[in-house]
């Protein structure tokens, strides 16, 4: 694959737009009364809870794109509440807005958990931040429909319409 190709411009397109709607989903969560609370449900005794599994989904779009280009990666701030949620979506979207292109040839050395791997970038986007940064989005999705928020399919993919 070769930088800037038509899989480079389509999975960053991907990226943004699971970014873009993590941003929306944090939109409805600062907008609700009670968001504080929306953003403290775990939906297992141990998981993470929703404000986190949605600053890790955020920061997963950093780490898809600029982990590669040797970029810094914006930190999450806990405890997560829509003003931290806030301040990491603009930092990430800025960056992944001015980020490179990803070179696919090249090796990226990172942690899965306890797990130190180097993937070349392809696989590591493919194989590991990408899905990640749904994970988290799903995870975060379900928790803030659990706990009762007026959230469905359109509001997790952008593209349904009920």
């Amino acid at each position: 694959m070769k930088k800037g190709s038509e899989l480079d411009k389509s999975l960053l397109a991907a990226i943004e737009h699971y970014l873009d709607q993590s941003g929306k989903l944090l939109n409805l969560v600062t907008e609700h009364p009670d968001s504080e609370e929306l953003l403290a449900i775990q939906i297992a005794l141990d998981a993470f809870d929703t404000g986190f599994h949605l600053a890790v989904a955020i920061q997963f779009a950093a780490r898809a794109v600029c982990l590669p280009a040797g970029r810094p990666i914006p930190e999450i701030i806990e405890p997560c509440t829509p003003q931290s949620l806030q301040s990491l979506y603009e930092e990430v979207r800025l960056a992944v807005g001015s980020a490179p292109p990803i070179d696919w040839n090249s090796n990226v050395a990172h942690i899965a958990g306890n797990a130190r791997l180097e993937q070349n970038a392809a696989d590591y986007v493919l194989r590991f931040a990408y899905p990640n940064m749904l994970f988290h989005f799903t995870q975060a999705y379900a928790g803030l429909r659990h706990a009762g928020l007026q959230i469905g399919k359109a509001d997790f993919d952008g593209l349904h319409q009920y």
